[in-house]
């Protein structure tokens, strides 16, 4: 059965393995996931020889959906990633997006080629040669920690309660994402969450 593409390209969001399918040419449809626990996958079998790409396809997808990309901004939705939210599905315009800009090297199906190609969002090199928004650096820094916070999986008015001495805290994980992720040091870090704090952004759930 041949592809559908009008309808998985105009999908706001997709799973990361549905995504990954469409890259090869593979139709989702024919592919049930399987879902145990916090694990999704789909029979090795029915890949046949793609089984070896599919999983290479999926692991890079997997390591850069939460990167952030400055030309993934106004478009209506969160954080400059194209991971819809802490979940396994993939944002459908932005993955394009990335495609278009990023030097992946993956063979394409027509059809993805000419959705790319065709594509409206601002590239890369447009973003680059146009003049930034001047946005205050404290700003910017209370939103790469907000954006942290959710992309770790909690809410910023309802953070864990501080674990006893000795024990990792969730802050110790925003903490190592923003230093890995936004280039903080410790002392900025430290700094933009007391802000945080003292302003009602941040604080622990009941």
């Amino acid at each position: 059965m041949a592809i559908n593409w009008d309808y998985w390209l105009k999908r706001r969001a997709i799973h990361e393995i549905e995504i990954s399918l469409l890259t090869l040419g593979l139709d989702p449809e024919s592919y049930p996931i399987h879902s145990l626990a916090d694990e999704q996958w789909v029979d090795e079998e029915d890949l046949n020889e793609k089984k070896k790409e599919f999983d290479m396809r999926r692991n890079l997808i997997l390591d850069y959906r939460f990167k952030p990309y400055e030309y993934m901004t106004n478009d209506g939705e969160w954080g400059d990633y194209f991971a819809d939210g802490y979940n396994n599905k993939i944002l459908v315009k932005r993955f394009l997006l990335w495609l278009k800009n990023e030097d992946i090297g993956w063979d394409l199906p027509p059809e993805l080629k000419t959705s790319i190609k065709e594509l409206g969002n601002t590239s890369k090199k447009e973003t680059e040669l146009s003049p930034r928004k001047n946005i205050p650096i404290q700003v910017q820094q209370d939103k790469n920690v907000l954006d942290a916070i959710e992309i770790l999986g909690q809410k910023p008015l309802a953070l864990p309660p501080q674990t006893k001495q000795g024990t990792r805290t969730f802050k110790a994980d925003v903490r190592d994402y923003c230093i890995t992720n936004h280039n903080f040091t410790s002392d900025t870090f430290d700094n933009t969450w007391k802000r945080l704090k003292e302003n009602n952004k941040i604080k622990s759930g009941s």
